[in-house]
């Protein structure tokens, strides 16, 4: 009975490394959030997100949430 259970319990343990491994995400991702004071920030990507960051305070501008507003 125990070797069944740590027959099972090593398949197991397999099955979700294996998943780990091959359900990790391939790329870099960037917080534009902090994007101007990380030193090691490609170019390319500091433009886009400030690209990113103007469009949305562009769309906030224009559609400014009214809920937040005390009257």
């Amino acid at each position: 009975m125990k070797n069944v259970i740590l027959v099972i319990s090593l398949f197991m343990l397999v099955f979700i490394i294996v998943i780990n491994i091959f359900d990790a995400p391939t790329g870099r991702y960037y917080n534009c959030r902090d994007i101007d004071f990380l030193p090691d920030v490609p170019p390319k990507v500091r433009e886009e997100c400030r690209r990113i960051i103007k469009e949305r305070l562009d769309e906030q501008r224009k559609n400014p949430d009214r809920t937040l507003l005390h009257t």
